[in-house]
């Protein structure tokens, strides 16, 4: 079988970060349910298995978890201000007029209006989107936390009402984060029919040529420019 061109999609750097958001985040997402419901069947086990302490220690993974979200959050701003893969990593993941246009084609390709899907660059609308939404629910989840979990300090400040502001948006922002990395940003990676059983670049930090012309086909063109360019110049 022939073998097929890889093209970069993460570093190793960029993969090790979005390892540490992707664990910090699921352990979270599951010990910050585990409170709300701890009568849930999958709850339930934990004192059977810890004992005594399942509470105490759900707490302690919860903030240990937060600890290293936010840790892994401001390396990653330290990631896109001093270097330069960094900084157009963040100028590639804004949002452009470009990106109207294509959600319009894509919306044309969706509903049959067009016959052929639109040609995506490196990010598309759909995961600038997400980049954003992750930046926001940090900044949000972050200082909500640190209001719950330092509340002696809180709450002389903000009173009862104001810890219970914090609790409902830290709740409620918990629940959109989950729906969103569930049924959307895991359909792209798992389901989508492009990249099915699942899109390796989160782990291997390659996209194969065919992935890379069904979801980046403006970026592949750039990048065969540039190629081209680059051996013009040469000879």
């Amino acid at each position: 079988m022939k073998h097929e061109e890889k093209y970069l999609r993460m570093t190793f750097n960029e993969r090790i970060q979005h390892f540490l958001l992707l664990s910090s985040f699921i352990t979270l997402v599951i010990t910050g349910f585990a409170l709300k419901y701890p009568e849930a069947w999958w709850v339930a086990w934990g004192p059977k298995v810890f004992g005594q302490y399942a509470f105490e220690l759900r707490g302690l993974i919860h903030r240990i978890a937060a600890v290293i979200m936010v840790a892994a959050s401001i390396y990653h701003l330290l990631y896109v201000i001093f270097t330069q893969r960094g900084r157009k990593l963040v100028a590639d993941l804004w949002f452009y007029r470009q990106d109207i246009t294509d959600l319009l084609e894509s919306l044309g390709y969706i509903t049959g209006k067009k016959k052929d899907r639109p040609k995506l660059g490196r990010f598309s609308y759909i995961e600038k989107a997400e980049y954003w939404a992750v930046v926001w629910g940090t900044v949000v989840m972050g200082a909500t936390g640190a209001v719950l979990w330092f509340q002696n300090i809180f709450l002389p400040i903000i009173n009862v009402s104001g810890m219970d502001i914090a609790t409902a948006i830290h709740w409620y922002e918990a629940i959109l984060a989950s729906l969103a990395i569930l049924v959307w940003h895991f359909y792209f990676i798992f389901l989508n029919p492009d990249v099915r059983p699942m899109n390796k670049a989160w782990y291997t930090g390659f996209l194969t040529r065919h992935q890379m012309e069904n979801e980046h086909a403006r970026e592949l063109e750039e990048i065969e420019a540039a190629r081209k360019s680059e051996t013009v110049k040469e000879s």
